[in-house]
C-alpha cells in the first residue's frame, strides 16, 4: 500500500493527523535535516501500528515535498 505524509517541521508539539485514505500530516518538533525521512517513518510505523521494517520510503514529491512510503 502507498501512504503519502506531509511533514510540516518546527511544530510545538509531535502529532498525526489523518487527511484521507493512506494519508496523514504529521507535525515535527525539529527542523528538516538528512534523517527526516527515517524519523518520518518511525512516527508512521507507531500510528499504523506496522513494523519499520515493512516500510520503506518510495520517494519524495518533488514539487510537494510530500513523502511517499510503500507499506508491505
Amino acid at each position: 500500500m502507498e501512504v503519502v505524509v506531509k511533514a510540516r517541521f518546527g511544530a510545538s508539539k509531535e502529532r498525526v493527523e489523518v487527511f484521507g485514505r493512506n494519508r496523514y500530516v504529521i507535525y515535527l518538533t525539529f527542523e528538516e535535516g538528512s534523517d527526516s525521512a527515517n524519523l518520518i517513518k518511525s512516527i508512521l510505523s507507531r500510528h499504523i501500528g506496522a513494523p519499520q521494517r515493512s516500510i520503506e520510503l518510495k520517494n519524495r514529491n518533488s514539487i510537494t515535498g510530500d513523502f511517499i512510503f510503500l507499506v508491505n
